[in-house]
């Protein structure tokens, strides 16, 4: 327990005053012995009275007790719990982009879904006093960032946004409704839902969730991308090269509209706005703030912070009542009454009670003076680290850990200032070294794999995402980062693989020829193995054209689009909306 929330200013105040003591003291000292060498006591005491100097006196250990009581009060005396109420934010906002197929189309260039994620990084700079979180829709949703303050944070997973990036094809807006509102569930204050997407619902299944979410008050401002013309859908391969245009299940090609009714309908039955995207994603984004705050968004408010009450305002009363006391206290004497006679009677016997108290009670708080130092040595890091100066808020983190050693917050604060500064060998020691405390696991384990991918160590990385999975079964950043670590690893095998066998050609081909010995039967043998081997070569090229051409014929005639080698998780069987079968 820290007695006084600012125990370094009253250890300074503190000697401030015995300062003053002091001085007083010896004054009075020298003042005596100047008297008493011109006269002796008995003419001393018949001149000056004995009454006077003693309330003189009393006058005089008032004022300095009340300076001490001021002394206290300054120093934030503290004791006692009370639970804080939070008011810090103006709301929680989440924002859902549409990630299917149609977002794909490019009727607004340089596509729908890249103005979404710039409209949606400009959301980020505009709403830096609300907590934001990113969910990702198609035929389901998933959350892409939990809510969160930090807006690089955000803007970090926005870039991952692609259409088909889900494992289930289609467009189901009831899904990111509901997504929403379990997000912020846990959450008071107003709840605000911005959705961008084309307003293609081929689910169909809007309405109960619009009733669920107007029954919880959640506002869904609504954000069309498109134009009511419409577009057809490209399909790209692997490297983003387009091979052609989606098909529906009779072999028609895909002609994807903006449907604003659908859009409007959801934005109205909320009490929330329809919002036009128009190419420019600031001004939208400045749109959607100002609308926002036009409902007034309350602000959210909890009591989970525990904290000391403050008990200043007794040092201080007592403070005033003396400086009361000793302004009424006239040298020539006053009528005081009993119970004030009787206090100052106890007060002239004991002169030096509340310095000797206020002393005594700091000298008991060394612990609570270094403890409190390094708090403030991490406020300091943690506004240093908000204002991006990572080298200071590192600086300021170190110190704090010299004060408080054993404290696994100020070595996992060091690595984020590590990571931010992109030294991510030092940013993953950090991580690690804080992951030994049992609160910090997951999230600490969380960032040493994306230090470790960062720094091109996938297996260190895939080790530490799967152990902050096993530290909070929950964590779905760690979930997807895994998936994206297994992706990459299995993509440098290929790469690694392909690039031996390159490699090994290579050297084949620069082999010298051996022109110092060998028989003619020995060319003769080499000739003919170089002609059977450009005859393999030739009869595969043929089978893999045959394949290729037949693979092209049985695409055509499909009922469905095959293709999703431009989704992220290859390793899940994508399934068609059972109600529609439309998957774009």
């Amino acid at each position: 327990m820290e007695l006084f929330r600012y125990p370094i200013e009253l250890l300074w105040l503190l000697a401030g005053f015995a300062a003053l003591v002091f001085f007083y003291f010896r004054a009075r000292a020298a003042s005596a012995r100047a008297a008493r060498e011109l006269m002796d006591d008995s003419r001393l005491s018949l001149l000056s009275g004995e009454k006077a100097l003693s309330r003189k006196r009393i006058r005089d250990r008032l004022y300095l007790a009340a300076l001490a009581f001021l002394a206290a009060a300054a120093g934030g005396p503290q004791w006692g719990m009370e639970m804080s109420p939070l008011a810090d934010l103006n709301g929680s906002l989440v924002v859902a982009v549409d990630t299917s197929f149609s977002m794909g189309a490019k009727d607004i260039k340089p596509s729908r879904i890249e103005n979404a994620k710039l409209l949606l990084n400009s959301i980020a700079d505009k709403f830096q006093d609300y907590r934001l979180g990113i969910i990702a829709f198609s035929g389901d949703a998933y959350v892409q960032c939990p809510l969160t303050t930090d807006s690089d944070a955000v803007k970090y997973f926005l870039s991952y946004l692609a259409p088909g990036i889900l494992p289930v094809p289609g467009t189901d807006l009831s899904s990111a409704i509901t997504a929403a509102e379990r997000m912020l569930g846990g959450y008071s204050g107003q709840k605000v839902l911005v959705l961008i997407t084309d307003g293609e619902d081929l689910a169909g299944k809007v309405d109960e969730a619009l009733n669920s979410a107007a029954a919880a008050n959640l506002k869904i401002f609504t954000v069309g991308v498109g134009k009511m013309e419409g577009e057809l859908i490209p399909v790209a391969d692997q490297a983003g090269n387009t091979t052609g245009y989606k098909k529906d299940e009779t072999g028609k090609t895909v002609v994807t509209r903006l449907d604003e009714a659908t859009l409007l309908r959801i934005a109205q039955k909320t009490g929330a706005e329809y919002i036009r995207y128009g190419g420019d994603p600031d001004a939208a984004a400045e749109e959607i703030r100002s609308t926002v705050g036009r409902i007034a968004m309350s602000k959210t408010k909890g009591f989970g912070r525990a904290a000391y009450k403050n008990r200043y305002q007794i040092p201080l009363f007592l403070a005033l009542l003396l400086f009361l006391i000793e302004f009424m206290f006239m040298e020539k004497g006053f009528a005081a009454p009993p119970f004030l006679k009787k206090f100052l009677s106890r007060f002239r016997k004991a002169p030096a009670a509340a310095l000797l108290a206020a002393l005594a009670l700091s000298a008991l708080q060394p612990r609570a003076a270094g403890a409190a130092s390094a708090e403030s040595l991490a406020r300091r890091g943690n506004s240093a680290y908000a204002r991006k100066d990572f080298p200071k808020s590192y600086e300021y983190y170190s110190k704090a850990l010299e004060k408080s050693p054993k404290n696994k917050k100020m070595v996992f604060n060091r690595g984020a200032a590590y990571y931010r500064m992109e030294d991510y060998g030092k940013a993953a020691g950090e991580f690690e070294e804080a992951a030994k405390n049992p609160k910090l696991k997951s999230a600490a384990d969380y960032n040493a794999g994306n230090a470790y991918f960062k720094n091109s160590e996938l297996p260190k990385a895939i080790a530490k995402y799967r152990e902050a999975i096993l530290a909070a079964p929950n964590n779905q950043n760690a979930k997807y980062n895994l998936q994206k670590a297994l992706e990459q690893q299995k993509q440098n095998q290929c790469n690694n693989k392909n690039n031996k066998q390159d490699q090994k050609k290579k050297d084949q081909q620069q082999k010298p020829d051996n022109k110092s010995g060998g028989t003619d039967q020995d060319k003769k043998d080499q000739a003919d193995s170089k002609k059977q081997e450009e005859q393999k070569k030739k009869e595969a090229a043929r089978q893999a054209a045959d394949k290729l051409l037949e693979l092209m014929k049985e695409k055509e005639k499909s009922s469905a689009n095959k293709d999703m080698m431009n989704a992220r998780f290859t390793n899940q069987p994508r399934k068609k909306d059972p109600a529609s079968g439309k998957d774009w």
